[in-house]
């Protein structure tokens, strides 16, 4: 029933920002893989601003949910940011539904993300 999960990582619009786009599911087993990606850029003090395009990602469960949780605590520990942008209705009733976007900024498409 798992679709392919699949992860892109892209630079912003400036050196201090990286994109991370997924497409698929995030939950447990996927998650392992989005970390081989995203802890290299959690450790680069220069990455002053990480955005998760969420445009082709179908389906997010609670882990996922917890991951992103995570990254935000790390990156806004440093005093960087970390933006969601682009969900699909699914995925998007579920970071609404968990409060998410009160504590992550959401935008409703990347190029917003990447202007603010």
């Amino acid at each position: 029933m798992s679709s392919d999960f699949s992860v892109e990582i892209t630079d912003g619009n400036n050196p201090n920002t990286k994109v991370v786009h997924l497409s698929g599911e995030l939950d447990e087993v996927s998650i392992e893989k989005l970390r081989t990606y995203v802890d290299p850029i959690l450790e680069d003090k220069n990455v002053v601003k990480l955005i998760f395009d969420f445009a082709k990602l179908e389906f997010i469960n609670s882990k996922g949910i917890g991951y992103l949780v995570s990254v935000h605590t790390h990156l806004a520990n440093d005093g960087r940011t970390l933006m969601l942008a682009g969900a699909v209705e699914p995925v998007m009733d579920v970071i609404a539904l968990v409060g998410l976007t009160t504590i992550i900024p959401y935008y409703s498409t990347l190029s917003d993300a990447l202007k603010s």
